[in-house]
């Protein structure tokens, strides 16, 4: 599996998204009222937090599959999580800054900014150093 990954330090930087993806996937899917509650966000968005465990889930099961097999030739899927990292680092940002923060009872934490921002960066770091392998 490290090998397949090109070392320990590219298998470590396929692994933290992956379990941050698998975490948040249980986190909207299984607990998603504790989700809402912690978030602030109301019962209202219950099928957007669903949506978004949905598609956490999916991205963590796909990283735990390359990192049990190879990630030669998966560039698209880390491109594709790149892409959606930058986005989701942009709108959190402009989220936390906006009049729906300071409703009340909305918990605008940084926790989105600092999740998109650590996704983000080892995104980069793979579509940079392991471009020998993902694009094998």
């Amino acid at each position: 599996m490290f090998q397949a990954a090109g070392g320990a330090l590219n298998f470590t930087a396929i692994l933290i998204p992956t379990l941050m993806a698998l975490y948040y996937g249980f986190r909207c899917l299984v607990q998603t009222d504790k989700a809402i509650a912690q978030w602030g966000i109301g019962p209202a968005a219950e099928q957007m937090v669903k949506v978004t465990g949905a598609y956490a889930l999916a991205q963590g099961v796909m990283y735990a599959l390359i990192l049990l097999t190879s990630p030669a030739g998966a560039w698209e899927l880390f491109a594709f999580s790149t892409i959606w990292s930058a986005v989701f680092l942009y709108i959190a940002i402009q989220t936390n800054n906006s009049e729906w923060s300071k409703v009340e009872g909305v918990n605008a934490s940084n926790e989105p900014i600092i999740v998109s921002a650590v996704m983000l960066a080892l995104h980069i770091y793979i579509m940079a150093t392991m471009s020998d392998i993902i694009y094998g």
